[in-house]
């Protein structure tokens, strides 16, 4: 059985909600980066879907000390929830499986592993609603009979699921993949699984924290395109149809027209030109106006903002640029100081330095700007990719090699 308490007062019933206990399946052997491909050995029968909890059941794993495992419980961390916000942290370590030993033979790869842990989510009241559903950590997962696959494993929390739930209780299976060259190979090899379940009240949504914007240096923007995620929260398609400035120190308009169409629940980069109006202004704000397919005559509104950041003229500089899948992306450049160039002749060309692998970090952050401080005058354009993620670089990936 899964155990549910509420964890903080509200003033009414808490809308929605995650079981407090768990139930744990696992570990199994997994090679680095196979998760995508499968590689599940309980497909073999029937799938952990059609599996029921059972004390006695052993399966074959080559991770055991006797070469089965069986269940387990595990009891999640709901003290991070509210009335309309349900979450549950998860730690999942297998503590059975004798890693050390494992470790002193395989090396780093015995760290990775797999597994599926079940629980449920409960949606309180009377009416259907619509939940925004972040899953950290998780590549697939399925809920009641439904299959999801490709979650959020690197926690972007870009593009949540957006479900539409009836009352009652609906069952939650995640599939745990634990990648070492992700999550580590020092200390216990644990993955933390972090779930969220929003309600929502619908319309379209800008992704807070999505606003890609370049920097402002010597009161101008080093080029002139942004972009913001928005997200669909509807059942039904939207078409966003302008974008207008709301402050007075910068213009906005849509790159695409005459709409930018959103389907149910998907979340979708929308680019945008921007003006900068007033060499003061330290933050973009804007109104969305979109309408929905069922009600082609009602235009709603909903609003984005965000600060801008600058820099001087010597230091690295946030540039933005149409990627060649439409999207906008931006890398960081840092110019030739004006000692490397003082003696320059006009007709020189300095090389330009690529940096071409991730490092975990954002391509804008202060890891990759301060990277090079202690070679000031090198005679070159030093240029960080974003890669179109969250890492400071394009690497290896064949997608990314067109951004470079």
């Amino acid at each position: 059985m899964f155990t549910q308490r509420p964890i903080h007062p509200c003033p009414s019933p808490a809308l929605i909600s995650f079981s407090e206990t768990w139930q744990l399946l696992g570990p199994f052997q997994i090679g680095t980066r196979e998760a995508t491909w499968g590689a599940d050995p309980l497909e073999r029968i029937g799938g952990f879907r059609s599996l029921v909890y059972n004390e006695t059941a052993r399966f074959p794993s080559s991770l055991a000390v006797n070469g089965t495992v069986g269940w387990s419980t595990l009891t999640a961390d709901l003290s991070h929830s509210s009335c309309k916000t349900a979450k549950a942290d998860l730690l999942v370590g297998f503590e059975n499986t004798d890693w050390r030993s494992l470790q002193l033979v395989y090396g780093w790869a015995a760290l990775q592993y797999q597994g599926w842990a079940r629980g449920n989510v409960t949606v309180h009241g009377d009416q259907q609603k619509t939940i925004v559903l972040y899953t950290d950590q998780v590549l697939e997962f399925w809920i009641d009979d439904d299959n999801y696959f490709g979650g959020d494993l690197y926690a972007y929390r870009r593009a949540p699921l957006v479900l539409h739930l009836d009352p009652g209780h609906h069952q939650i299976d995640l599939r745990i993949v634990r990648d070492v060259r992700a999550m580590g190979g020092v200390g216990e090899p644990t993955v933390s699984i972090w779930l969220e379940a929003e309600v929502s009240e619908g319309g379209l949504k800008p992704v807070e924290g999505s606003i890609l914007l370049p920097d402002v240096v010597e009161g101008k923007l080093v080029s002139s395109l942004g972009s913001v995620i928005l997200r669909n929260e509807e059942g039904s398609w939207i078409d966003v149809l302008s974008l207008e400035s709301v402050n007075v120190g910068f213009t906005v308009a849509m790159k695409d027209k005459p709409s930018f169409r959103l389907a149910p629940g998907q979340s979708r980069s929308l680019p945008f030109d921007i003006t900068l109006c007033h060499s003061s202004a330290e933050e973009v704000s804007f109104e969305i106006t979109y309408k929905l397919d069922h009600s082609p005559g009602v235009f709603r509104t909903t609003r984005a903002r965000q600060s801008v950041q600058r820099q001087e003229a010597d230091e690295p500089q946030k540039i933005t640029y149409l990627h060649p899948g439409g999207v906008v992306s931006y890398a960081t450049l840092r110019s030739p100081s004006e000692k490397a160039t003082r003696y320059a002749d006009p007709n020189t060309s300095f090389a330009v330095l690529i940096g071409l692998h991730g490092a975990g970090v954002k391509a804008d952050s202060n890891l990759i700007r301060n990277s090079f401080r202690d070679a000031p005058d090198l005679k070159a354009w030093i240029l960080f990719p974003s890669g179109v993620t969250s890492w400071s670089g394009d690497d290896w990936r064949k997608r990314t090699e067109r951004n470079s």
